[in-house]
């Protein structure tokens, strides 16, 4: 009996450590229930209008979540990154270069030359804060970004961009309050309690993944899942 409890300790027990750790089968289990109840699967970003990847990447997963069906959630961001990281800006300025690669093999030219900060897209943020619950969110936010990032160096204006939230979310543009503020906060806190920290961090039933570098992997999860 002692030589099978070492068996059992030294070589069972951490291979089945190491096979519970790879298995899914509670994520897998939690799909079924969604499948039996008709639910949605869940997706949900976590974006800065700051972040051209974002322009890369948000169409792709709009037509992914459609497909699968699922929930695409998103949380605009203003504050992101690792504070006090001491290479942030050259992030930024490659952001920009590696973008306009992607984006050239999509067949699109990236307009913009310069990384734009925080603040020049503090109101895009608070606007799609304040219409979190909307259906048309996603589509005003993927058009934003589109004209953002793809139709103009300019620095961007809340008179430039009030006319698409009209005609996506049918009101006028609000004005920056507290309450916004609050939930773009809740927003940053919450990715961090979540175990990331970056835009563009996209968590699709429980798995995190930069989604302008995993589309096809993301596709790939939804329809592992039966979505």
């Amino acid at each position: 009996m002692p030589a099978v409890t070492e068996y059992l300790r030294r070589a069972a027990a951490p291979r089945l450590v190491v096979s519970l750790s790879r298995t899914r089968w509670p994520q897998q289990w939690r799909a079924a229930l969604r499948r039996l109840f008709k639910l949605r699967p869940a997706m949900e970003l976590f974006f800065a209008f700051d972040d051209p990847y974002a322009a890369i990447a948000l169409p792709g997963l709009i037509k992914i979540a459609e497909a699968h069906k699922a929930d695409l959630k998103l949380r605009p961001l203003i504050t992101r990154g690792i504070e006090g990281d001491p290479a942030a800006i050259q992030r930024r300025v490659h952001a920009i270069t590696d973008s306009r690669r992607l984006a050239q093999r999509d067949g699109r030219t990236l307009m913009r030359t310069a990384p734009l900060q925080a603040q020049d897209c503090t109101f895009l943020a608070a606007w799609a804060a304040s219409a979190q619950a909307h259906t048309k969110l996603n589509h005003f936010v993927a058009v934003a970004l589109n004209k953002l990032w793809f139709e103009s160096n300019e620095p961007p204006t809340a008179k430039n961009y009030a006319p698409l939230y009209l005609s996506h979310i049918g009101m006028n543009a609000p004005e920056i309050n507290s309450r916004q503020s609050a939930q773009l906060e809740a927003n940053a806190k919450r990715l961090k309690q979540l175990g990331h920290w970056e835009s563009l961090a996209v968590r699709v039933a429980g798995e995190w993944y930069f989604a302008h570098e995993r589309l096809a992997q993301i596709d790939a999860r939804l329809r592992a899942l039966g979505a």
